[in-house]
């Protein structure tokens, strides 16, 4: 009976073992293929169309461009956990409605100039400047790159709450746009979160 309690132990440590030897990482192995590199075209020579976006890749890692967008709308200075305020704020500006022209394409939500904690930056929600007949104030987003958090789809607001936490607060960021596209009533039927980061 010894024996056989003794084989089967042994059985379990030596599965145990040669399980735990599977699980480990396999060790990296290069890779012939080529990769891919970023355009030498800058954002700005691939369209003229204010907002646009083109994409590529660099380090495995999806890249935008955006070309250069004047937006106007509703800006403040605030935590970001309290954008919805900010929100409410955007479309209880009648003012800012009645300059409309044309039906607009999307909002665009702009983060930047963050606290040290992140935890508060200046935002500006509003609609690109081709879109309103007058403009007090206005925000330019220069031509960049940026990473792509969210992909173009539906989301709830805490998809977007979520993919923040995505992001890598040990690099420097520049900003953080939300384009949220609009249909002809007016209704988010699609969104996108960008970041650009610092050097």
């Amino acid at each position: 009976m010894k024996l056989a309690s003794s084989l089967i132990v042994t059985g379990i440590i030596a599965c145990s073992l040669w399980g735990v030897a599977l699980l480990q990482p396999m060790p990296a192995r290069a890779i012939s293929s080529a990769q891919h590199t970023l355009t030498d075209r800058t954002p700005s020579e691939t369209s003229a169309v204010p907002g646009a976006i083109t994409e590529s890749t660099q380090r495995e890692k999806p890249l935008v461009a955006l070309n250069t967008l004047v937006i106007s709308g509703t800006t403040a200075v605030m935590p970001t956990s309290q954008v919805q305020q900010l929100w409410q704020d955007f479309k209880a500006d009648t003012s800012l409605n009645r300059k409309l022209t044309k039906q607009p394409k999307a909002v665009y939500v702009f983060y930047r100039d963050f606290s040290a904690n992140f935890e508060q930056s200046t935002i500006t929600i509003g609609y690109s400047v081709d879109t309103l007949s007058s403009v007090k104030q206005s925000v330019t987003l220069s031509a960049a790159r940026y990473e792509r958090l969210l992909p173009r789809k539906k989301y709830s607001n805490q998809d977007i709450a979520h993919a923040w936490q995505n992001i890598d607060y040990r690099r420097p960021i520049n900003r953080v746009i939300e384009i949220h596209h609009l249909s002809e009533h007016s209704a988010i039927v699609s969104s996108e979160l960008l970041i650009e980061y610092g050097d």
